[in-house]
């Protein structure tokens, strides 16, 4: 017999949300260990060719296209999805304990899940430390999403005159800027990330100052690697917390030392940068700290 020309939009379902599920599981883990977003921003960066905004995308559609295709599903197999619960609520009657086990298991699961309690909290703590793993000196802006500064306001917020700071981009290749456009505007048009736009920005002998500004994942830091972050001895930033009350080691987490004492992740930030809260971009020396780069002893960022 010749096979049927039937579209079966029962099987077609089936099949959809077998892959739909396939792809959250996918983008899901992606995300679980993508950067935050300043970082993935304003590095774009990437994973098997997607940046985290597409994958963001991606889960988000798909998720979305899997509730339709789930309601479908359960339309389509209404009459065996009753005959099945039927049967394993009679089954469930007879099986008492293992009703009460599971639904017990469940609620557990959910609890520990929202307070945090190992494993269940370990899992996030893991994901927290990949995502930190990928913020270096030079992925992290100068501010969070400085992407989406105008050229002028950019310039402003690291202390570089706008008319130098144009000058300077026409002098490295960077054609079309203008104080008003937006600084992923200039990238997308010269083929550049916003990491390589603001480096073209920047002076030849001078490195700007910026001030530690909310959103910066602070939190997610430990104490030495906010001291990384910006060239800071760890011995230097831990003495600076010791002295400001704090009983801290190097690997201490930022917002613990935060709940601690009622503070947000970034006042503590400030102890350890400096209590002027204003330091220097990525790289650059900072002001009073023996051994920072510029001085002759610092660690050199790579």
């Amino acid at each position: 017999m010749p096979a049927s020309t039937k579209f079966h939009w029962k099987v077609f379902v089936s099949f959809y949300v077998v892959f739909s599920f396939l792809a959250l599981a996918v983008s899901g883990i992606v995300l679980f260990v993508a950067p935050p977003g300043r970082v993935a921003n304003w590095s774009v960066w990437q994973l098997l060719f997607l940046t985290k905004a597409q994958w963001q995308a991606v889960h988000t559609i798909v998720a979305l296209a899997f509730l339709v295709a789930g309601g479908f599903h359960v339309y389509f197999n209404w009459k065996v999805l009753v005959a099945y619960l039927k049967s394993k609520l009679q089954s469930g009657v007879r099986m008492k304990r293992e009703l009460a086990a599971a639904s017990l298991t469940g609620v557990v699961i959910l609890a520990v899940s929202m307070t945090g309690v190992p494993p269940f909290g370990t899992v996030m703590d893991v994901g927290e430390e990949i995502k930190n793993s990928w913020s270096t000196s030079s992925s992290e802006p100068p501010v969070p999403h400085a992407e989406l500064m105008t050229i002028e306001k950019l310039a402003e917020t690291v202390k570089i005159p706008v008319v130098k700071a144009l000058a300077n981009l026409e002098a490295r290749g960077v054609k079309g800027a203008q104080p008003a456009m937006i600084v992923q505007q200039v990238a997308d048009g010269n083929g550049l990330t916003p990491q390589q736009v603001y480096q073209r920005i920047q002076s030849e002998d001078a490195k700007p100052k910026v001030s530690m500004a909310e959103g910066g994942g602070w939190g997610r830091m430990s104490v030495q690697q906010v001291c990384e972050r910006y060239s800071i001895p760890v011995e230097t930033g831990v003495a600076r917390l010791q002295a400001a009350g704090f009983d801290v080691q190097a690997a201490a987490m930022i917002r613990d030392l935060a709940s601690a004492r009622g503070k947000t992740p970034i006042d503590i930030a400030k102890i350890v940068v400096g209590d002027d809260g204003t330091i220097p971009a990525p790289g650059a020396a900072v002001p009073g700290v023996a051994g920072s780069p510029g001085r002759g002893s610092g660690r050199s960022r790579q």
